[in-house]
């Protein structure tokens, strides 16, 4: 065997630990994004947890804390808009509760819930009209029958 074999049949195995060293410092890396995604997602629900239990026991600006830091870390969350909208009108604040309320459906329109509040919300604020469109964009938004007549029943309490 002469030298140029030996380099071959020598370099081969190093490319390959190379590949396999590389590859699974990408695995690392994907769990490790992973690992922080549910790290996040656990801190936020367990803030969520804690925020709807100093509201329901009348620890609002508590409550309000929680939901404002969930926000700012994810704009989008559903539940924590939802609260925080509830949270405004059981503070009295109607107005300030719609762009929370309006945010729950865009980020999650499919609970029915978030429908409810926002057409009772407008309903206590009198703009019938506005509360009527939510009602056909809930049905649009593929609201069965039974759901719409729920959404109209609040419409009208």
């Amino acid at each position: 065997m002469d030298g140029s074999a030996i380099m071959e049949v020598n370099s081969e195995p190093a490319d390959k630990t190379t590949e396999v060293e590389t590859a699974s410092r990408g695995n690392s890396d994907n769990n490790s994004n992973i690992f922080a995604e549910n790290s996040i997602e656990r801190t936020l629900a367990n803030a969520l947890m804690h925020g709807i239990q100093g509201h329901q026991n009348g620890h609002l600006e508590l409550a309000e804390e929680l939901y404002e830091t969930i926000l700012e870390i994810d704009p989008n969350h559903a539940q924590a808009n939802h609260c925080m909208g509830l949270l405004k009108t059981d503070m009295g604040n109607d107005k300030e509760a719609l762009p929370y309320l309006e945010n729950a459906i865009i980020a999650d329109g499919s609970i029915l819930r978030f429908w409810g509040s926002l057409i009772k919300t407008l309903n206590r604020l009198g703009d019938l009209e506005e509360a009527k469109k939510i009602i056909g964009l809930a049905r649009d938004y593929g609201a069965n029958d039974e759901e719409i007549k729920t959404l109209e029943t609040e419409l009208y309490q």
